[in-house]
């Protein structure tokens, strides 16, 4: 009785065994796991292969892609995830720049306001006393000197004050204003403006027990008002 046998060539045997060979090692590769079908053994293996800074950004690439409900979208890899994510934060990495560019541009140009502002009006906050009134509430009171440095009189300015202490630490931030004459060229003091004290305020409680040495005062001028209707802002 004769036997027949089917054969592979010796050639083509190679060349199956070498396709096992990269079929097997290819799905072992942890880079190939899908990200969404991930058994326990599986990510501890990924765990292994990974670096520090991969495998976070694995985990923020699964908690950015989670959908609620849904879990991790199925068919992603270990690698392509990887890859995704680096491409996201090199995006964020660029809008982040591109907003900071924009904020120091922005910043530029309202410190240049300020500036064109300063030319034709300079505020001082010449004294501060604590008073008591017959009430007992407590009042924080300023001298503020205006000078103006216009050939226009002023009717009246609207500006922020800011006080932080000598260390630059910031206490409180005001809006301020003054409705009164200044002369061009000449130089007028409002006399005892000031806030009523809040003791449940810490920023006020903070102003009231810091001394007038101690203070750090800076003024933005908002707007400028002039007597015969014009007026001037900060608006770039």
């Amino acid at each position: 009785m004769t036997s027949t046998r089917s054969l592979i060539p010796s050639g083509d045997l190679s060349i199956v065994l070498f396709a096992m060979i990269a079929f097997v090692v290819g799905c072992s590769n942890p880079l190939n796991y899908d990200v969404a079908k991930l058994t326990p053994e599986q990510r501890r293996v990924v765990q292994q292969r990974l670096t520090v800074e991969q495998s976070k950004n694995l985990d923020d690439w699964i908690s950015r892609n989670a959908t609620a409900g849904k879990g991790i979208p199925p068919g992603v890899t270990v690698e392509q995830a990887l890859n995704d994510q680096t491409a996201w934060l090199a995006k964020q990495s660029l809008e982040a720049a591109k907003a900071a560019e924009l904020r120091k541009q922005m910043q530029a140009k309202h410190a240049a306001k300020q500036d064109e502002l300063a030319r034709m009006l300079s505020v001082t906050l010449v004294s501060k006393k604590n008073k008591v009134r017959v009430d007992e509430q407590r009042f924080v009171a300023f001298d503020i000197a205006y000078a103006n440095k216009t050939d226009k009189d002023i009717r009246e300015v609207r500006s922020s004050l800011k006080l932080a202490n000598i260390y630059g630490n910031p206490i409180i931030d005001l809006n301020w204003s003054y409705e009164g004459r200044i002369s061009a060229k000449q130089t007028v003091v409002d006399h005892d403006a000031g806030v009523d004290i809040n003791r449940s305020s810490d920023a006020q409680v903070e102003l009231w027990d810091t001394d007038f040495e101690r203070l750090k005062p800076d003024f933005e001028i908002k707007t400028i008002i002039f007597k015969d209707g014009t007026s001037v802002d900060d608006s770039p």
